[in-house]
């Protein structure tokens, strides 16, 4: 017959105390206090970079977003995707667009954000 004491062994809830995770949120809330108090307002504002163009992993600027696709249903103007695309963006965009909607007679065609699409294709 097994002892009593075993079967009571998990019944208990157990709350962990961990006392260093305690210490270590006053250090850490007092080193913050003694940073920010350090620094002015205007510090803050003088050491923040000047807006830069963004650039690819090339160091080259990156193209701007300007295009957008159009999209049309036997050969009718549909609609145009809500969304800005960068030049090799919306090819490849239309081209994976037009080859896997060919067979519903949909065809997807990218334009310069100023462009207005022509209301049905020739």
């Amino acid at each position: 017959m097994p002892h009593d004491e075993d079967e009571d062994l998990y019944d208990e809830e157990f709350d962990f105390v961990d006392e260093d995770d305690d210490l270590d949120d006053e250090v850490d809330s007092d080193d913050e206090d003694s940073e920010l108090d350090d620094e002015e307002p205007g510090d803050l504002e003088a050491e923040a970079p000047a807006e830069e163009e963004p650039v690819d992993e090339y160091g080259r600027p990156e193209p701007a977003a300007n295009y957008v696709v159009h999209v049309y249903e036997h050969r009718k103007f549909m609609r145009t995707i809500d969304r800005p695309f960068t030049p090799e963006d919306a090819e490849a965009f239309a081209t994976e667009y037009n080859r896997t909607a060919k067979s519903y007679g949909r065809v997807a065609v990218t334009g310069k954000n100023d462009a207005k699409p022509k209301k049905t294709l020739d």
